[in-house]
């Protein structure tokens, strides 16, 4: 196999880190439907799944991470396969196992969020952004605050039939309070 025409150059690897280009068509996809996703380089990320970590943050599961490129990283892969990567998105595949193709279809969503066009000192620029509260505030008014980790269902965000803005979230606890609002 020629490096230099695949992402992949061995065909079979068990290691820790596997490249998984399954998860770019449903990123293509998303940008697509979705117009907060404009500003997400989908063709320069690197998709990858750890195969081994069952990662954890302040005690909650870590299902996925996006990061930027390591600059050494950015040039070594474009030297070997002429790809340029600017983003790797890590799913952790011990903690997604379970996870219906629906979770994962949101939980790309919710990694491709992060990439936002952002104003800075020396104008706009495309970063990684953080979310408003622990997960995005539509996500949790749409899909539940389990939406990830639940046994419930959730609606497939690439359905042609799904407006994200008709979906209807779960009943709310607190009738009074219609949606979450950012404090600060």
């Amino acid at each position: 196999m020629d490096a230099k025409n695949s992402l992949i150059a061995v065909e079979e690897f068990n290691g820790k880190y596997k490249i998984n280009e399954d998860y770019r068509p449903i990123a293509e996809a998303l940008k697509e439907k979705f117009r907060e996703l404009e500003y997400v380089p989908v063709k320069n990320i690197l998709f990858l799944e750890n195969t081994e970590d069952e990662r954890k943050k302040n005690n909650s599961i870590v299902y996925a991470q996006i990061s930027k490129m390591p600059g050494k990283w950015e040039d070594i892969i474009f030297q070997i396969t002429k790809k340029h990567f600017e983003y790797m998105l890590e799913i952790f595949k011990e903690n997604t196992i379970l996870m219906s193709r629906e979770q994962i279809v949101a939980l790309i969503y919710h990694e491709l969020k992060h990439i936002q066009l952002v104003q800075s000192k020396d104008g706009p620029k495309i970063d990684i952004v953080s979310h408003e509260v622990e997960d995005w505030i539509n996500m949790v008014e749409k899909l539940g605050l389990n939406w990830n980790s639940t046994k419930g269902q959730i609606p497939n965000l690439l359905d042609e039939n799904i407006n994200w803005e008709s979906i209807e979230g779960p009943a709310n606890l607190f009738p009074a309070e219609t949606s979450l609002k950012l404090v600060k």
